[in-house]
């Protein structure tokens, strides 16, 4: 009789536990809460700085940072489900996330960067969640310490942008001469390679898709996926190169790729070329088994 109580007992207590344990939040879900807020604060925050709401001020955010965060999502509720969240799980997201009610676009992408660091080296194995963490990075990086990074280095690629373009022109026309950031051509007409024209920003753009388009596709990166990355980058580099060299002919190409219907010509071409390029790289079927 002893027995068949003490064994109800020890049913009973496997029951409430299994319960208990199906209550229990699952780790990922604590990394999409973060994500979320991440993604709201970002959107708030542009619509806050832009004067009247449109469709235009939300889609300014750009295809790729869309893209960079559907993945994310997708990764994160794609990862494992059985792992509990722990309490340094909690404790770490919600310290990062309360530093984007700093109400600054550096403070979220700060916070963002914590949390890719806390999947990267926190992710128990789970190569998916490690991946989100990979992507959160690359957007961060994207939208806040390239920036920061660009603006130590800025003249010195600026200089070294100026002295490539100059060299190209000057081969088809000869008397195309350059000072700092500054390119004349033998008729006088001249233009300035300012910070927004320069091929670092395009760079981080096509890099942003690039470890989006390979995360998504796959979690296990090999040699040929870096290879494809440099093709990329460099295809990019170029396209800008080219863009600049148009516009410094004369002040009509310069009108038409700056301004006119050329640049929404290059933007999309650049960024069908990128997307296609990192698609075709991350192809499945050529990935050892």
């Amino acid at each position: 009789m002893s027995e068949r109580v003490e064994g109800s007992r020890l049913s009973l207590i496997d029951t409430v536990a299994q319960r208990a344990g199906s209550r229990a939040l699952a780790r990922r879900d604590v990394f999409i809460w973060a994500a979320v807020i991440l993604f709201l604060n970002q959107l708030f925050g542009m619509i806050k700085a832009t004067p009247g709401v449109s469709l235009e001020t939300l889609l300014n955010v750009g295809i790729f940072q869309y893209m960079a965060w559907y993945v994310i999502f997708y990764l994160l509720c794609s990862s494992d489900t059985t792992p509990v969240a722990r309490p340094r799980d909690f404790v770490v997201t919600a310290t990062l996330c309360l530093a984007v009610f700093a109400r600054t676009n550096s403070m979220v992408w700060a916070a963002a960067t914590g949390i890719a660091i806390y999947l990267w080296f926190f992710s128990a194995g789970d190569r998916k969640l490690r991946a989100a963490g990979v992507v959160l990075a690359a957007l961060s990086m994207q939208e806040l310490w390239g920036h920061l990074f660009f603006d130590l280095v800025a003249i010195h690629l600026l200089h070294a942008e100026a002295a490539v373009v100059a060299t190209l022109l000057e081969a088809a026309r000869p008397g195309t001469v350059w000072q700092d950031n500054i390119i004349t051509g033998p008729n006088g007409y001249g233009v300035v390679i300012l910070g927004p024209c320069s091929s670092f920003h395009n760079l981080s753009l096509a890099m942003l898709c690039w470890v989006t388009i390979t995360s998504w596709r796959h979690q296990d990166w090999q040699p040929r996926d870096f290879a494809i990355g440099a093709v990329v980058g460099g295809t990019m580099i170029l396209f800008n190169i080219a863009r600049i060299c148009l516009m410094a002919w004369d002040i009509d190409l310069y009108h038409y790729w700056h301004d006119g219907p050329g640049a929404e010509i290059y933007a999309i071409g650049a960024s069908l070329t990128v997307l296609s390029m990192s698609l075709y790289g991350s192809k499945t079927a050529r990935r050892p088994a």
